[in-house]
């Protein structure tokens, strides 16, 4: 959203530390999403390290095979979280049908990356809307305050 460019028709958006806020349960949601968004970015980037490492990872003798058992729980891991935190965010902004099937989607290894990064984008666009700056890593908590 350009902040220079006037509203649209029907369109209201917040301003943070302009005195208006949304209502309570919008409020809720937001920071909902704020905060899913924010873990999922972390562990889209985790995911990128973890297949780093594991790339680097070869077969050899038994330290190195203790390491690929590691290298497995973490990336295992990795997509747990992954799936808790996109399907709470997919609940949030869809319903409960598409938490299930981003939680589908999370089990293919490269289709959930993909849907990860849809699912961030979307959230970014719910964010944006609300008058919200959203960073690399999601929403800083600073815009938050005094909505509790």
């Amino acid at each position: 959203m350009n902040p220079y460019q006037p509203p649209h028709p029907g369109q209201a958006p917040y301003y943070p530390g302009q005195g208006s806020l949304p209502p309570p349960e919008e409020r809720a949601r937001l920071m909902r999403i704020a905060s899913d968004q924010r873990m999922i970015n972390f562990v889209v980037l985790a995911y990128f390290a973890v297949s780093a490492v594991s790339s680097q990872v070869t077969q050899g003798p038994g330290g190195v095979a203790l390491l690929q058992v590691i290298v497995g729980l973490v990336v295992l891991s990795v997509i747990g979280a992954g799936i808790v935190f996109a399907v709470r965010m997919a609940s949030v902004l869809h319903g409960t049908g598409m938490a299930v099937l981003f939680a589908i989607l999370l089990l293919i290894p490269c289709v959930g990356l993909i849907a990860l990064l849809v699912l961030n984008s979307q959230a970014t666009a719910v964010l944006k809307k609300a008058g919200l700056r959203v960073g690399l890593l999601g929403v800083e908590a600073s815009q938050f305050n005094g909505w509790r």
